[in-house]
């Protein structure tokens, strides 16, 4: 596995999260991008960050992890892999009936940690390989396909679309074509699901997915991305967490 499993983890101890965070340290793929003990900023990231991989404690002052999952379960990609955790192992099953995809009862000994990375791992791969295979299909050439906007469904090629950029003020993506023209996308809409669309879309930085077929160069020191003509006053920039991933999935292109 290449790319990296990107992972929030949430508990209201942080002596938990130190904890489980320096387990994971032990696995390469495994990148932590956010860890709270907050349960309302944790919907907030988990929404925004759209992870791979979400570490989830059962037990937290004013709600449960099974009810913060279900509060958003609307707003995040189907693919994210919950693994609940906590002390007591009375809400298995009810973890179990929130669709998770594992439980990890604290204190865990690192094989239980090692064989949850291990599935996830494998899940993951499965996916991508089973997404690759479709899309070398699919986009073989630059055929047609509908994407649901706020007013109305549009239907597009691959070369129509220039970048989408999430819009905090209204949490939600917007979407830029090539004749300028912007549209913004339905209010669930995940950067997952605008990822999935066509290996040419990528993720540049926190808030912009580009259309790579339009991009001629990162410059190294202000990573400026720099597009083809007539696109070149627009200014968009990667961030340093996204850079790396960035060069690696050119080196796959």
């Amino acid at each position: 596995m290449n790319k990296s499993i990107t992972t929030i983890i949430v508990d209201d101890q942080a002596s938990c999260i130190e904890i489980l965070s320096k387990d994971l340290a032990r696995y390469p793929e495994i990148q932590i991008i956010e860890t709270t003990t907050s349960s309302e900023k944790a919907k907030k990231i988990i929404i925004k960050q759209q992870p791979d991989l979400l570490f989830l404690d059962v037990e937290m002052p004013k709600i449960t992890g099974i009810e913060l999952l279900n509060e958003i379960r609307s707003s995040i990609h189907s693919n994210l892999y919950v693994v609940f955790y906590s002390a007591f192992d009375k809400y298995m099953i009810d973890a179990l009936r929130a669709s998770a995809f594992d439980y990890l009862l604290k204190p865990y000994e690192p094989n239980e940690l090692a064989d949850i990375i291990k599935r996830v791992k494998k899940e993951i791969e499965m996916g991508r390989i089973n997404f690759e295979q479709s899309m070398r299909r699919l986009l073989s050439d630059d055929r047609k396909f509908a994407l649901q906007t706020i007013t109305g469904l549009l239907l597009l090629r691959r070369s129509d679309i220039l970048y989408f950029q999430y819009l905090n003020e209204h949490r939600c993506w917007q979407m830029m074509l090539t004749d300028y023209s912007v549209h913004r996308l339905r209010l669930n809409m995940t950067a997952k699901e605008i990822l999935s669309i066509s290996i040419s879309f990528l993720q540049v930085s926190q808030d912009i997915i580009l259309n790579v077929d339009y991009l001629l160069s990162i410059e190294n020191k202000t990573l400026r991305c720099m597009l083809y003509p007539p696109f070149t006053e627009i200014d968009i920039k990667a961030s340093k967490r996204y850079y790396s991933k960035i060069k690696e999935t050119l080196e796959i292109i």
